[in-house]
């Protein structure tokens, strides 16, 4: 019997996005008093250009839209990436047995989240300072790679399985 769970985590906008939203719009509405000073050389195309500056503003925006989905399948972790709910990519593919560590982020485990030899760090999380924070350790290629993610209880209970002694969990 195969073991399958999912969760989607929204991320939530922190200050970079939301200052980039803002710089999106300042300069959409620049852009807008551009053309409408020359709106007497494009009259025929004027409506268009305003038209494509609020399309490509709009996705703009909504390409800040971002969650996380975690699948997990008989120890195979596969995280992905969807954003605006139109484009989907694949972030993390790795096997359970394949973690070096794997614990919550909490004070107890700084050592290894703080160590100088992790070649690449990725914030798959939810954004929003929750205490449902674990992160894992594990070698791809000749990379060490940390992640951060918010498993359910029943994710945490299938990585168990797979990698006791590696991983740490609260019940």
């Amino acid at each position: 019997m195969d073991l399958f769970t999912e969760h989607i985590i929204k991320r939530k906008k922190g200050a970079r996005e939301l200052i980039l939203i803002a710089a999106m719009i300042l300069g959409a509405i620049l852009l807008n008093f551009i053309l409408l000073t020359f709106a007497q050389y494009l009259a025929s195309f004027l409506l268009l250009f305003i038209a494509g500056v609020f399309y490509f503003l709009y996705v703009g925006i909504t390409s800040m839209n971002v969650e996380y989905e975690y699948i997990v399948t008989n120890g195979d972790l596969d995280i992905d990436k969807i954003v605006a709910q139109r484009k989907r990519s694949k972030i993390i593919s790795v096997h359970a047995r394949s973690f070096e560590y794997f614990a919550p982020l909490t004070s107890e485990h700084k050592n290894a989240y703080e160590d100088s030899s992790i070649t690449k760090r990725l914030d798959l999380t939810s954004n929003t300072g929750s205490d449902n924070v674990y992160f894992a350790i594990y070698y791809k290629n000749s990379d060490k790679i940390l992640f951060t993610f918010e498993p359910t209880q029943k994710m945490i209970q299938d990585f168990a399985r797979y990698v006791p002694r590696r991983v740490f969990y609260t019940k």
